[in-house]
């Protein structure tokens, strides 16, 4: 008996010897074979296995389903981002395991239309929770972005087939039927309109937060990998909306209260550049398209134009003296310090909101769409510029302002210490991207052709740099204005 058991000793060293040093072996051990439950995706399109759960000590096999796979591999545990060669149906298959949630649509094939909803179904798997399934009303989002190759998504959660709201929390984000899912496109990186998010909501001063403390002041996120009808679309973020509900603006009454307005294209009134006249029937007038209210009826472009005809209009004395009435001057100071640290020429007055919260409250700014930022443009082209300046009919009219300048000078000085110091703000996107790397985000998005690449590991180096060289030029800027 112990000649057998050495000569079997001997074989498998054997065996072991002759492999080469960087192949992988097939452990064959006494752990039982895990079973993933229903915390996976299987793209076969892209031969992509996805798993969001605990890691675990590995065997031979694993359980997926009523399938069975066989894995190699040297690792003693399941590896976050690694990508595992597995046999599944007797086809060779990545295998991964993500800490990012997974969503998971359906629309049965059915092609994802431009403005009117159609039914899906929605799987959304977080490690450690019972996966949700719910109906669900997707159509396209965004202007511009809707012809990219990688598209984003607006989401409602339906209750039935006739597409009652279904309010629900998701991700531990707001408890609401509305989201949206953004491709991040043309972004490098798939950073900075994410980093810009949170900045924001470190830095924005809410304007009203004492009459409304369960309110945000912007929106908040989380990054999710996405695969629509079985085939894997990719990073995206699943956030929340900049809305009436999201602010807790006061609702139209009879007449109107809270108002909201999006800058969706360039034109004289988002830029405060000039004056035209309105028609209450529509819902678009000088680049601004009404958010809340915008039935017509309720719609009243009045309380705007008025704002836009005394900024254009009134000449310094006047403006100087009555600004504070119209506008928030701690937001104006903040949106105007935002905009410049993160270099967003696209957020001059397109893609910025404007709102009050009911009509004896100042208009204030809340910023959106921040892919063109930290030095590249919309496209996601460099755009390596850290010496100018962002302004519009506005600004340039408070920077004449003592009281707004004084504002600008004492806000910079206090934050640049700690939220747009160099360290954090370089944190922020080396923290992002370290998650997004170690978790084989990157990798995965690689697999599939027709997802176009922007990735390059130089890329944060340059961010890295970049926000040195805008912190040092706008730090001399303040000084001096």
């Amino acid at each position: 008996m112990l000649s057998k058991n050495i000569t079997l000793l001997l074989f498998i060293l054997l065996i072991l010897a002759s492999c080469k040093s960087d192949d992988t072996v097939l452990i064959i051990d006494k752990v039982p074979k895990e079973n993933l439950g229903s915390s996976f995706v299987v793209d076969e399109t892209n031969a992509l296995i996805l798993y969001n759960g605990a890691s675990f000590a590995l065997g031979s096999t694993i359980s997926l389903g009523s399938e069975t796979l066989t894995i190699e591999t040297e690792d003693a545990t399941l590896q976050k981002g690694k990508g595992y060669s597995v046999t599944y149906k007797g086809s060779s298959f990545m295998f991964f395991r993500t800490e990012l949630p997974i969503v998971s649509l359906n629309t049965q094939g059915q092609v994802i239309l431009n403005d009117t909803k159609i039914q899906g179904q929605l799987r959304l798997l977080e490690t450690g929770i019972e996966p949700f399934e719910n109906l669900i009303g997707i159509k396209l989002r965004g202007g511009v972005s809707r012809s990219f190759p990688k598209k984003s998504y607006s989401m409602e959660l339906w209750l039935d087939a006739q597409g009652t709201s279904l309010k629900e929390s998701l991700l531990d984000l707001r408890n609401d039927d509305d989201w949206i899912l953004d491709g991040l496109w043309n972004e490098p990186l798939r950073l900075r309109d994410y980093v810009c998010h949170d900045l924001w909501l470190k830095i924005g001063r809410h304007p009203y937060k004492t009459s409304e403390p369960n309110s945000i002041f912007g929106i908040k996120k989380k990054f999710c990998e996405v695969f629509l009808n079985g085939k894997y679309k990719g990073v995206y973020y699943l956030g929340e909306k900049i809305d009436r509900k999201q602010l807790n603006l006061v609702k139209f009454d009879t007449q109107l209260n809270g108002e909201l307005y999006k800058g969706s294209y360039w034109d004289d009134g988002v830029t405060f550049d000039g004056l035209e006249s309105f028609t209450n029937s529509e819902p678009e007038w000088s680049g601004y398209e009404a958010k809340y209210p915008e039935q017509i009826g309720e719609l009243d472009w009045s309380n705007l134009h008025s704002l836009v005809d005394f900024v254009v209009n009134s000449n310094q004395s006047l403006f100087d003296a009555s600004i504070s009435n119209l506008v928030d001057m701690a937001n104006m100071a903040d949106y105007y310090i935002f905009m410049n640290i993160i270099y967003a020429t696209d957020n001059r007055g397109k893609n910025v909101y404007t709102g009050r919260y009911d009509q004896n409250s100042p208009y204030f700014f809340l910023p959106w769409d921040m892919d063109g930022s930290f030095g590249t443009d919309w496209r996601g082209e460099r755009t390596d510029i850290t010496t100018k300046m962002l302004s519009n009919g506005l600004y340039d009219k408070l920077l004449q302002n003592g009281a707004f300048k004084a504002e600008v000078k004492s806000r910079w000085n206090t934050l640049k210490a700690n939220e747009l110091s160099i360290a954090n703000l370089q944190s922020m996107f080396n923290s992002n991207y370290a998650y997004l790397k170690d978790n084989g985000v990157y990798n995965r998005e690689a697999l599939d052709p027709e997802l176009p690449q922007f990735y390059n590991e130089q890329e944060i180096g340059f961010i890295n740099k970049w926000v040195e060289s805008r912190f040092n030029h706008l730090d001399s800027y303040f000084e001096n204005l």
